[in-house]
């Protein structure tokens, strides 16, 4: 019985390498959790159609009229992707002359900066959907709420 954690840990580890095996085998896989279908690993590509799509159906349940097209617009402007907010570009090379203290103090000045890039792009979209909002019925507001809500509750899921 005591050698049973050292058991369970080798298996659950052999878990890991055998999804990061079966990842390399996949084409165009760059990670394993990509390979597995993970929706946090979807290519930007497609990420950009999904969102066009979400778009496209926000604004035909709204039936907007034509004053209200720029406020949308800019609305739309302010949801659309962020710059540098994509994965970094880590080459192994560039890491491995570094000591596991400089590795970390590195990964923690990029985590800041993401950070403040997403507090950034938070406050722009926040303001301009306000002020979309505004620009809205009190019928197309309820709709837009209900909407958002969903989507900020990841889709059809219930939490």
């Amino acid at each position: 019985w005591q050698s049973l954690p050292v058991a369970l840990a080798l298996v659950i580890g052999s878990w890991g390498l055998q999804a990061q095996a079966e990842a390399v085998a996949k084409p165009g896989a760059k990670h394993a959790m990509q390979a597995q279908g993970c929706h946090h690993m979807v290519d930007g590509e497609r990420m950009g159609a999904m969102h066009k799509s979400r778009l496209a159906a926000i604004k035909k349940q709204l039936s907007l009229t034509a004053e209200q097209e720029a406020a949308w617009t800019h609305w739309v402007e302010s949801v659309g992707p962020v710059d540098g907010m994509g994965r970094p570009d880590m080459k192994k090379a560039d890491w491995a002359g570094l000591t596991t203290p400089q590795r970390l103090d590195k990964m923690q000045s990029m985590h800041e900066a993401h950070s403040q890039r997403m507090a950034q792009a938070l406050a722009r979209h926040s303001e301009a959907t306000k002020t979309f909002y505004a620009a809205l019925t009190d019928a197309q507001q309820k709709t837009f709420d209900q909407v958002t809500l969903r989507h900020m509750m990841g889709g059809s899921r219930t939490r």
